[in-house]
This record gives structure tokens, sequence and C-alpha cells, in this order.
């Protein structure tokens, strides 16, 4: 039995859902981190 055979027929969806909702995270993770560096910039003058 190969492994193909064991996954469930929603798996690929699954997958692409898992990898959407990291990369989102990460791109928020990203932003959150910009502005608060822009926020001590700009109160360090």
């Amino acid at each position: 039995m190969s492994d193909s055979e064991m996954l469930p027929d929603n798996y690929p969806t699954f997958l692409s859902d898992l990898k959407l909702r990291i990369r989102s995270a990460q791109v928020h993770a990203a932003l959150s981190v910009n502005r608060e560096l822009v926020l001590l910039y700009w109160q360090i003058g």
C-alpha cells in the first residue's frame, strides 16, 4: 500500500489551507513587527 492510498481524499485541500493559514500568520507577524519598529523610531526621533 503506497502513502497516497493512506491519505484522506481531502488531504490536498487541507494541506493547501494549512499553508495559506501559516503564510497569513507570517505576514501578520511581520506587519506587527514593522509597525512597532516604526513607532520606536518615531519616538527616538
